[in-house]
């Protein structure tokens, strides 16, 4: 039997969302045999974010209970036609744990399918195909940005305290912020070097999501490098940090299109350049010199203050 010409089909791009880097590994190692696939693993939505603002995708696999918030937000984007590509392409959700309100409102995005976990590989492949094969007709991008307006407007608003003058009680730092940021893991969290002060804002969630990322990684990477003799995963860690500053990067053009005579964009673009340009190749291998080690946190602390400076941060009113 002749072999499948694949040539005239077009490459199609899915979107592979999960915290747990063996699941996207698996997804990817499965779904990477189909003709003309190409996957694109993300395990945070700062991440799913940037990939859906360059890359034209023909369907996406979502968790909904991820670190910094829930994959539903990542539903909606594609179908408001926020992204890059089609907004009525495929959604695959993975349906463990998931609470009812959050499958009410998949259905209301009109998600496509919902896997169960453990995944077979053949069945999951089989279900990828036959859902890439169908061309199915939603309602317009408008229609889905109405709809989460109202939806939005139906919930209830969050109880903000009013802080004293001299006291700010953690409650009070992120009241009105929709998404969560990430966990922290225990032994980072107990030596948090950089943080994000209470109730600062760039004035775009957009970016403070990714700089709460990028601070969330950066300390990671301080902790690891400065604390531990051996760090194995430095490597890896480096790159987090390259994708949140790119993700960075990509949020920031069509914010800075849309308000270009704003003073954030020239500060705030030449203090992620410092970040960007800090040394964190040269101090992946595990001997590291005491005096390279200071220098390196001295200059991220100056660096990260630069971001929390004027004009970039103001203060939540």
């Amino acid at each position: 039997m002749a072999s499948q010409n694949t040539s005239n089909i077009p490459t199609r791009h899915i979107l592979l969302l999960d915290d747990v880097n063996l699941m996207c590994q698996f997804l990817n190692e499965t779904l990477r045999t189909i003709p003309n696939v190409e996957c694109h693993t993300a395990s945070r939505i700062a991440s799913a974010e940037g990939t859906l603002s360059r890359v034209p995708i023909s369907m996406a696999i979502i968790d909904l209970n991820l670190p910094d918030g829930s994959g539903l937000d990542i539903v909606k984007l594609i179908r408001k036609g926020e992204g890059k590509g089609d907004h009525d392409v495929p959604i695959l959700i993975f349906s463990g744990n998931t609470y009812k309100e959050a499958v009410k409102e998949c259905l209301l995005f009109k998600v496509t399918d919902f896997i169960v976990k453990p995944i077979v590989a053949m069945e999951l492949r089989k279900r990828v195909e036959a859902h890439l094969s169908k061309v199915q007709e939603l309602e317009p991008p408008q229609f889905f940005q109405e709809l989460d307006r109202k939806l939005q407007a139906e919930k209830p608003k969050p109880v903000v305290k009013k802080p004293s003058s001299s006291v700010v009680s953690k409650d009070d730092e992120e009241d009105t912020q929709r998404v969560p940021p990430p966990k922290i893991e225990k032994e980072v969290q107990e030596n948090l070097y950089i943080k994000w002060p209470a109730a600062a804002t760039t004035g775009f969630h957009q970016l403070d999501r990714r700089l709460k990322d990028l601070c969330y990684h950066l300390n990671h990477f301080h902790f690891y490098r400065t604390e531990k003799d051996v760090y194995p995963t430095a490597e890896k860690d480096v790159e987090q940090i390259n994708l949140c500053i790119d993700d960075l990067k990509y949020a920031i053009k069509p914010l800075r299109s849309a308000n270009p005579n704003l003073p954030i964009w020239k500060a705030l673009e030449e203090r992620i350049k410092l970040i960007a340009e800090l040394p964190f190749k040269k101090l992946s291998p595990n001997k590291i010199s005491v005096d390279a080690k200071k220098n390196f946190s001295k200059s991220l602390r100056t660096a990260w203050l630069g971001i929390l400076t004027k004009p970039i941060i103001q203060r939540k009113k």
